[in-house]
């Protein structure tokens, strides 16, 4: 799905003459839709006749908005986001009677809500670039990692501030309707873990910087622009 997009963006970009905009007033409803899975073979030195042992990781997420243009191709709205993560694979630990193949498994919770600016730049009557600037709070819950289906231990709750700047295209099929192909970008976090009780954690705030920029960062997603002349 996501090359057909591609193609029928290209074909716009060589085909489209006139300059088109977004008209000061326009009402934006937008959401993108993010999957992925990754699939690892691990060879283990202790199953017979070579076998190989498969993890897992799978990710999806869902970013709804909605803006207003305060000027032509300027939109400024507010956004919220949802991440789930699922990840399974094995570990070995030192057994009474020698090494011991464990199955994990393990979640993450990922909320956000914030605000954000989005300028576009049309190439054509149907197509336009688009850079996107957002900031806002995020709440990231790990549940504790459970073996062999077991009960998991303590979780691990963090929250603080996030800011990202991602590119876009967006194709015209008509004038109210545009499909979306987003990359991840660039993203800065601030995260504080907030100790659960037993866990035996200190309090701590780490800062890092995370990039999103390769065919596995896509996001498909579809805008309404209400309103728009």
């Amino acid at each position: 799905m996501k090359n057909h997009l591609a193609g029928a963006l290209l074909l716009s970009l060589i085909g489209g003459a006139a300059q088109a905009q977004l008209s000061a007033g326009t009402k934006l409803l937008t959401g993108s839709v993010g999957y992925n899975q990754i699939k690892q073979e691990i060879d283990s030195p202790f199953l017979p006749g070579n076998q190989k042992l498969e993890a897992k990781t799978a990710l999806f997420n869902f970013n709804p908005s909605a803006g207003y243009f305060i000027a032509d191709n300027l939109a400024l709205g507010i956004s919220a986001g949802v991440g789930l993560t699922k990840s399974n694979g094995y570990n070995y630990y030192n057994g009474q009677y020698g090494p011991v193949l464990v199955f994990s498994e393990s979640k993450e919770r990922a909320l956000s809500a914030g605000a954000f600016g989005r300028y576009y730049k049309f190439v054509g009557d149907k197509v336009a670039l688009y850079g996107q600037v957002q900031g806002g709070y995020q709440n990231i819950y790990r549940p504790g990692v459970r073996y062999n289906s077991l009960p998991g231990g303590i979780g691990r709750r963090n929250e603080g501030l996030y800011a990202g700047l991602l590119p876009g295209i967006v194709f015209f099929p008509t004038n109210n309707i545009g499909l979306e192909l987003t990359l991840r970008g660039a993203a800065y976090n601030r995260l504080t873990n907030k100790p659960q009780n037993g866990s035996g954690e200190v309090k701590s705030t780490d800062t890092y910087f995370d990039f999103g920029f390769g065919l596995n960062d896509l996001n498909l997603g579809i805008s309404l622009y209400l309103g728009r002349n």
